[in-house]
């Protein structure tokens, strides 16, 4: 899985990104298919924000998520994706 963090509006440190892509990797327990995910991790006044795009062959995951800290925004942003890829995955193999 190509895993890529950008962060918006501040200077991301070295132990946020590991800890982002570290969350990220978990969600191949789940589902082999995503083949990239591209972390967004950017400060919008005083929320911190979350933004998780994940490509499989045919599908594209989407998510957000907003909180007063960044590793609680990309936990829940991770949760909200494995929930996705869940029903996504369900979805196909009951075909």
């Amino acid at each position: 899985m190509d895993i890529t963090i950008t962060a918006r509006h501040f200077k991301a440190p070295p132990e946020l990104r590991t800890f982002a892509e570290k969350e990220v990797r978990k969600l191949r327990r789940y589902f082999n298919g995503v083949l990239t995910c591209h972390v967004v991790l950017s400060r919008e006044g005083n929320r911190d924000v979350a933004e998780i795009i994940a490509h499989s062959k045919k599908h594209q995951f989407t998510v957000i998520e907003a909180s007063q800290k960044m590793d609680r925004a990309v936990v829940q942003a991770t949760e909200k994706l494995k929930t996705q890829i869940k029903r996504y995955k369900d979805k196909i193999t009951d075909k």
